[in-house]
């Protein structure tokens, strides 16, 4: 499990005299060359290598993990930054987001360095802050601390956007998962994420390299910014999204089809909130809750986390859907599926609507996704196709679709990481099903380069590596890591599973696989 380490910092603020200082705002725009909102340079925490390495040990106790991050090389200074975006309806909004500059003596920690773009994971309070490095309370902590050791202490700079709707943002809902938004959000970010760094006028510069990762949510951001880039003509050197539903629709369909996710109570309510501000085909929340959760959809991002929400009542732990009988007869002959099993259920505390969820349901029979099969089985993409169905009729499938990754075909070289049984983000509907479509792809599109890389050994597995277009040295080093990876993670997940039990393991799942895909993620970077 993954303590945390206060670290006693004064926070300074300074004011650059030669761009006005004082905080001075000016006109910036979303899209633009110019998305700084503020010239003020507010550094928010600089830790010495001595620091990072007492956090390492604290944050990272299991050997194994210490050894995938590495000894930090450099210090980091880390400036909060603020800029101009969008959101999901198009309308302009503001945001924050942290930079992270390495610092020190050694040859990596300055002069022309590559940039790191990373998309956080799903947030349930809007003080989400990845800048506020040294607050333990704050709830980006974990993550501020985890990009700072693997990436900026080994001679990264890091651009970590918080998103509209979190921290400062005016905007007062997050865009989640919506794909326009949230890339245009990221390059908004990262391009001032830039202006801030020459800001600094200090030794670290950018060298031109652009790296784009991201985690669970995170991931999903990460494949959409990577496409929008492409898209622009201006691709990244190498991109490496994590344990994110690149297959929106398909884990749609997943789960309305008996198989709730872990986390789905939170998740939902935020598509929910979020596609009910898109620029087109927005749903109606009213349609979607049962009358006892119907406020459900604006508690996130919220003052309060998930677990409190719970205690309070105002959102089921885990229960989704309405448990048999149901008096739908459809409803009542799908099963109450893994992870959760009859968690997921509930004869009278759930979530969803079943009048919702049986419409929804008998769109997906009648127009199905080829990575979610509606026979509840789990899809062999040896022999089924990963594909989108042509005309979903339901408008919240309309909706997952427009918002799929699957028709990306990437010109950088990719990387995908996660766990094949992990309960909040499913593997099929996510790296499984992007793998099997960039499969179907590399006949005819001979430049394709692409590795995906499954953590979990468990149960006898193998753990999945897969790669194709890439150099012998660089399958080899990608091997060599991912091996590593596998079997500290599963160790790691069967220590967690023999001192706490297995459903602590399952509910630990998703967040423990981070630092280890995170880490083989900065080794395929060092590739390219």
């Amino acid at each position: 499990m993954q303590t945390k380490l206060g670290l006693a910092i004064v926070a300074g603020s300074l004011a650059l005299a030669s761009c006005g200082g004082g905080g001075t705002s000016y006109v910036a725009t979303s899209g633009t060359t110019d998305t700084l909102l503020a010239t003020t340079v507010d550094t928010t925490g600089v830790l010495s290598t001595a620091q990072l390495d007492t956090l390492l040990t604290t944050r990272y106790p299991d050997p194994q993990a210490q050894a995938l991050v590495g000894t930090p090389v450099c210090g980091v200074q880390v400036v909060k930054f603020t800029y101009a975006t969008v959101g999901g309806e198009g309308e302009a909004t503001n945001a924050s987001g942290a930079l992270m500059v390495p610092t020190g003596a050694a040859p990596q920690c300055s002069g022309p360095r590559p940039i790191v773009l990373y998309a956080h994971g799903t947030a349930d309070r809007r003080a989400e802050d990845l800048s506020a490095i040294t607050n333990t309370a704050n709830p980006a902590y974990d993550t501020s601390t985890r990009i700072a050791l693997i990436f900026a202490a080994q001679g990264y700079i890091v651009v970590a956007p918080n998103y509209a709707g979190y921290d400062i943002s005016t905007l007062p809902y997050a865009p989640y998962l919506n794909g326009a938004q949230q890339s245009q959000d990221a390059i908004d970010g990262l391009t001032a994420g830039r202006q801030m760094l020459s800001l600094l006028n200090g030794s670290v510069s950018d060298g031109g390299k652009l790296y784009v990762t991201g985690y669970s949510q995170g991931g999903y951001v990460s494949m959409a910014t990577l496409a929008a880039l492409d898209a622009q003509g201006r691709p990244a050197t190498a991109g490496a999204p994590m344990s994110g539903p690149y297959a929106l629709l398909a884990m749609g369909d997943e789960i309305f089809l008996g198989h709730p996710d872990f986390g789905g109570t939170v998740f939902l309510p935020m598509v929910v909130n979020s596609y009910a501000h898109l620029k087109q085909g927005s749903i109606n929340p009213s349609q979607f809750f049962t009358t006892q959760y119907a406020n459900a959809v604006s508690l996130f991002p919220g003052t309060i986390g998930a677990q409190t929400a719970m205690q309070q009542g105002l959102i089921p732990a885990t229960a989704l859907f309405q448990s048999p009988p149901t008096g739908n007869s459809t409803l009542d002959n799908i099963p109450e599926g893994l992870p959760l099993g009859a968690n997921g259920f509930s004869a009278s505390s759930y979530l969803i609507s079943t009048a919702f969820r049986a419409a929804y349901v008998n769109d997906a029979i009648a127009n199905p996704d080829g990575a979610a099969p509606s026979s509840g089985s789990a899809p062999d993409f040896s022999t089924t196709a990963a594909t989108l169905p042509a005309n979903p009729q339901f408008l919240l499938r309309q909706d997952l679709k427009a918002n799929d990754l699957r028709n990306y075909t990437p010109s950088m070289p990719l990387m995908m990481c996660g766990g094949l049984n992990d309960p909040e983000v499913y593997w099929d509907q996510g790296a499984g099903a992007m793998t099997a479509v960039l499969n179907s792809k590399a006949t005819s599109n001979p430049g394709l380069r692409y590795l995906t890389l499954d953590l979990d050994l468990s149960g006898g597995t193998a753990g999945t590596f897969t790669s194709h277009g890439l150099t012998s040295a660089e399958n080899a080093t990608m091997q060599a890591v991912a091996t590593q990876a596998q079997q500290a993670f599963s160790a790691y997940q069967g220590g967690i599973a023999t001192q706490y039990g297995a459903v602590t393991a399952m509910e630990t799942y998703h967040t423990n696989e981070r630092v280890f895909c995170t880490a083989a993620a900065r080794t395929f970077f060092s590739q390219f």
